[in-house]
Parts: structure tokens; C-alpha cells; sequence
């Protein structure tokens, strides 16, 4: 038996979470060298035309939150939060540089209730969002899922100005824009997609190359890349990440595109020293995530925000209440010497004495 350590420190999870795929009817299908899955050298990539665009985005809770309502007693749990996304280009003869970099500050309130958070000194704002879902997670399932929709609104973008394009993740939520120069970059392997057999030779790629591509469904393309070799002690799947692209524009565009990035990525590879994720974090990658969360400020401050936004908004509402029954208690007030002053006698009819009447004789 041999034994191995996982190359990705330990806070990030392991890389290799693979099961046995149960949502792909039959698995992954072969449709590249026939039956067998063969090894192909990627292409020594020409850095005077290559235009590469890595398209990430990074998230963070900074404060949970509760409400409640005081007429209803109904409850809600949120999260103030921010995600920032961006792209790091990488054009021929030109320094990397990043573009089109943003962040959105949120506070998102499950079971459909929705209370604003005011701005706070050093830039702090929120833009609240009620959500339907009264469950506990989904206030940062939401949270996650919007910086999602705006690196896969950025990628398509850069794809149509012609950027070979890498996006985080598998390319099953760009089905309804699929575009040919966009690239699924997947670093961690949740499933066994091949079969056993063909499963057990992946590791045995070489670094710059690729395996056969396979069919996942009917509109995506994928096959594994190494972009770095494992330590001596490390499990074989370091290196390893997985690509996919869209089916829609036929296999030899796939070919082309999958030949393109398995050679360029080995010259993206992290390295250990500077990422813990290392190599299947891509330098570019890491360096424009740390952009992001830098542009997104400090932790501790944006949570002192978010506390220091909670304490003005129970403020104001305090107040509010007070001044309603200030003006309660002066309509009451008012009511009650209005009342005083009012005659007792008011509303009674007083009868006049009846005239005597004349005698005659």
C-alpha cells in the first residue's frame, strides 16, 4: 500500500472529493480516439497571440443578522456580506493587469423580510435583499450564487472580444450564452465521471497534456489537464484539474481550444510558497484574488460596519417608536381637556315656561 498527504493545506478541504456520479445517465461518454482514452500533448502555446482572460470572483459573510417582527413575531435570519468579482488579462506584450473589478455589499434577509441597514463612515453601504427561503444557509447560498451571475456575465463579455476565457467552475450555468473561446476551469473533483478504468489512468498524465475529451450530457465537453506534477509524497491527483467547453460548436473547435490551454496552463501553475492551494490555483488567479479582497477592505472593520449599522438602524427605530407614542400620548391629552372643557349641560334641551294664558271675563 503506498500512502499519500494532500498538497492543499488543510483549511481548503481536499481536492479529490470524488464519488461515484449518480446525476449523468451512464457517466461520461468518450467521443474523442474512439473507445480508449489516450493521452494528448498540449500545444507549446504562442504567448505573441495567446489573449487569456481569467475571469474569478471571491465572497464573504461579515455579519449574521436576525429580525424579528414586533406586531407578528415573525423571525428572519440574514448575513451581511460582500463578493467581489473581475478579470486578470493576460494580452501578448503587455504586462498582466486586472479590469472591470467590483464589489456589491449585501444584506440579504431570508423568509421574504427585508430591513435596510444605513450607511456607515469609511464607505460602508448595503443594498438589502429579501429572499424567500426562511432557511438558515440560504442568505449566503444567495450571496455566493450572485457573485456567480457576475463572473459568468463577465466572462461572456470577454469571450465576445475574442479572450480565450477561463471561469471558475463547470460551464452548466452559461448553457442558456454558450460561446466557444469559454473555457469551465474546475480545480476540485467532487465525482467520478469516467469509468474505473479509464478513471485509474488519469493520474498518469503527463504535465502539458490532456486526456481524451468526453461528453457530460449534451452540451458540454470536458477532459483532464496537468498542470503541474505532485511532490514525492503527494497524492496523485495533485496537478490535476478538469476543462470543459461547449459542445454546440463541434469537436474540432473543442480539440483546438482543449490543445490551446493544456499547453499554456503548466506556465500558470501556483507554486506552493505563495499558494496554499497550489498548483491548481493559477498564479494569475490567486493574484487577482487577493486584488479582490483587498478592494473589498478589511474583515474586521466591515464587520465593526456592519455591527456599528445594526446599532444606528435599532436607534432610529427606538426613536421612531418613541416620538409615535409622544404623539400618541399629546392626541390623548388633547382628547381628554377637550373633553374637560366641553359644558355639562351640552346636548340637553332646557324647556321655557309655558305664557300664561289671557282670562276673559
Amino acid at each position: 500500500m503506498s500512502i499519500y498527504v494532500e498538497d492543499w493545506q488543510v483549511e481548503y478541504g481536499r481536492p479529490n472529493r470524488m464519488e461515484l456520479d449518480d446525476e449523468l445517465e451512464g457517466g461520461a461518454r468518450l467521443v474523442e480516439d474512439g473507445d480508449e482514452l489516450c493521452f494528448h500533448a498540449g500545444e507549446d502555446p504562442d504567448l505573441d497571440t495567446l489573449r487569456l482572460a481569467c475571469v474569478d470572483g471571491v465572497r464573504r459573510a461579515e455579519a449574521l443578522l436576525y429580525a424579528r417582527d414586533d406586531d407578528t413575531g415573525d423571525e428572519a435570519r440574514g448575513v451581511a456580506g460582500a463578493y467581489a468579482w473581475g478579470a486578470v488579462i493576460l494580452d501578448p506584450g503587455e504586462r498582466p493587469y486586472f479590469l472591470k473589478c467590483n464589489v456589491e455589499r449585501l444584506a440579504i434577509w431570508g423568509a421574504s423580510q427585508r430591513a435596510e441597514l444605513p450607511e456607515v463612515p469609511g464607505g460602508f453601504r448595503w443594498t438589502s435583499v429579501p429572499i424567500d427561503d426562511p432557511d438558515l444557509a440560504a442568505p449566503l447560498t444567495e450571496l455566493e450564487n450572485r457573485m456567480g451571475k457576475s463572473e459568468r456575465k463577465l466572462a461572456a463579455e470577454l469571450a465576445r472580444k475574442d479572450f480565450l476565457t477561463l471561469v471558475d467552475g463547470p460551464l452548466k450555468f452559461l448553457r442558456e450564452k454558450p460561446h466557444p473561446r469559454i473555457i469551465g476551469y474546475i480545480k476540485t473533483h467532487y465525482r467520478q465521471l469516467l469509468d474505473t478504468r479509464d478513471h485509474r489512468r488519469v493520474p498518469d498524465l503527463p504535465v502539458g497534456s490532456r486526456t481524451s475529451l468526453f461528453a457530460l450530457g449534451e452540451d458540454r465537453l470536458s477532459a483532464y489537464v496537468r498542470i503541474g506534477a505532485p511532490s514525492t509524497i503527494g497524492s496523485p491527483w495533485t496537478g490535476l484539474v478538469r476543462i470543459e467547453l461547449f459542445q454546440t460548436f463541434g469537436l474540432e473547435a473543442a480539440q483546438r481550444e482543449a490543445d490551446r490551454i493544456a499547453g499554456a496552463l503548466p506556465r500558470l501553475a501556483g507554486v506552493p510558497h505563495r499558494d496554499p492551494r497550489a498548483p491548481q490555483n493559477l498564479q494569475p488567479v490567486g493574484a487577482l484574488e487577493t486584488h479582490l479582497r483587498r478592494l473589498m477592505g478589511s474583515p474586521r472593520l466591515a464587520t465593526r460596519a456592519a455591527r456599528d449599522a445594526v446599532a444606528i438602524a435599532s436607534r432610529r427605530i427606538s426613536e421612531r417608536r418613541g416620538q409615535l407614542s409622544a404623539e400618541g400620548d399629546l392626541i390623548a391629552e388633547a382628547a381628554q381637556a377637550a373633553r374637560a372643557e366641553r359644558p355639562s349641560n351640552l346636548g340637553q334641551v332646557s324647556e321655557e315656561p309655558a305664557a300664561p294664558s289671557e282670562a276673559h271675563s
